[in-house]
């Protein structure tokens, strides 16, 4: 048997589920905490709120360049074996990178980080097949992506306002021993799968190769860069505009729009239940449709219906998100491992591109610019929905 194969069912749900939990929450509680924090980062070393952006980007960046090495790796040592390495990694990390010195140490580390977090996107919807079973690993997919919702939602909305009493810096401190501490509790708790025989390295190269002109993956993989992009250039530049005139709101204040994040737990997990009834198009177009019509109302001037947009973008994005995340695991068939590892680098490398992106729009452009872009990234996913096949 090699990594590629299926095997039985293994694992007990409830030890499964509270792993991904773990390790959702943990994973993206740390790596997006700073978009609360970036315009005190951009006040320390005089940034605009482009290069502040810069600090999430690092780390997706990192993330992303990482994963196909930790897809590599699981083919040779077994996945569970990798996620476990990852998780121990990424607790050292995160304890230390807050702590080197400048911005370009702030980078540095962010970076290296990212590349440690790598390992658990790269394998964990591949591990929940294995784990879980064919018919269970669906909603298991859209747990672990509801669970990466909240951890998204922790990490903002306990940054910024630790980080108004005691300073960005010792914020990001705090938040890496909690993502620690949750990743080794996810290292114990990972439950044991089947034993697998060596993939060799040719033959995972092969695998990707063909992975990577899959028709049928292709455009979930674009879908995935694009939503993410949307989703994290609006979080990026919301404290800029939120905190400066007219509306002058603290960082706690500004924090609390990322409630909006709950929308994306309840939407990613009803994705497994939508695809279930009514094929996969429909939920990835509902969540592209959703983000052109958030983008849009984002453009008024109050704050309640700015928020009220932001939730549209937020709710889509995870829809969308999940959807095409457990899609892509289907079109992998046997290559499943390889195919999700290469819409996490899409993911990924969207989230830093068009996140950036996003932030030089709003400083060149104004809101009305960044709204315009991700309303276009919006529609974009709508029209590479209808290509994807059920």
């Amino acid at each position: 048997m090699t990594t590629l194969d299926i095997p039985t069912v293994t694992a007990a749900p409830r030890r499964l589920g509270a792993a991904m939990w773990t390790t959702g929450i943990a994973t993206f509680g740390v790596l997006y905490a700073p978009q609360g924090l970036l315009t005190g980062i951009a006040e320390t070393y005089g940034l605009t709120a482009a290069d502040a952006s810069w600090v999430v980007s690092s780390a997706t960046l990192g993330l992303a360049l990482a994963i196909l090495p930790w897809a590599l790796a699981a083919d040779r040592f077994g996945r569970r074996r990798m996620l476990q390495v990852a998780a121990v990694a990424a607790a050292v990390i995160a304890v230390a990178s807050p702590l080197l010195p400048g911005f370009a140490g702030l980078l540095a580390g962010r970076f290296l980080l990212g590349a440690a977090l790598g390992g658990i996107p790269a394998l964990a919807v591949a591990y929940l097949h294995e784990a879980a079973g064919p018919h269970r690993a669906g909603v298991a997919a859209s747990a672990y992506v509801a669970a990466t919702s909240v951890g998204g939602l922790a990490g903002r909305l306990v940054a910024a306002p630790v980080g108004e009493l005691v300073g960005w810096r010792v914020s990001l401190e705090l938040m890496g021993v909690l993502a620690a501490a949750l990743t080794v509790l996810f290292a114990v708790l990972l439950p044991a799968t089947a034993p697998h025989g060596v993939v060799p390295l040719r033959s995972s190269l092969r695998t990707l190769g063909r992975q990577a002109i899959n028709v049928r993956a292709l455009p979930l993989y674009a879908i995935g860069a694009m939503v993410v992009g949307a989703m994290v250039a609006v979080f990026n530049a919301i404290g800029f505009r939120l905190e400066a005139a007219p509306y002058f709101l603290s960082a706690t204040a500004v924090s609390l729009v990322f409630l909006t994040y709950l929308s994306g737990t309840v939407t990613s997990r009803l994705s497994g239940a939508l695809v279930h009834r009514w094929g996969t198009r429909m939920p990835l177009v509902a969540g592209g449709a959703l983000m052109t019509v958030g983008a849009a109302l984002t453009i008024a001037s109050g704050v309640a219906v700015i928020v009220a947009g932001i939730l549209l973008i937020t709710a889509g994005m995870f829809l969308a998100h999940a959807t095409a995340n457990a899609a892509t695991a289907r079109a992998g068939g046997s290559g499943r491992q390889h195919a999700v590892a290469l819409y996490s680098v899409a993911y990924y490398v969207g989230s830093s591109v068009i996140g950036t992106v996003g932030a030089a729009a709003w400083t060149a452009g104004g809101w009305l610019a960044l709204a315009g872009l991700v309303a276009g990234l919006g529609v974009l996913v709508v029209v590479c929905s209808l290509a994807v096949r059920d």
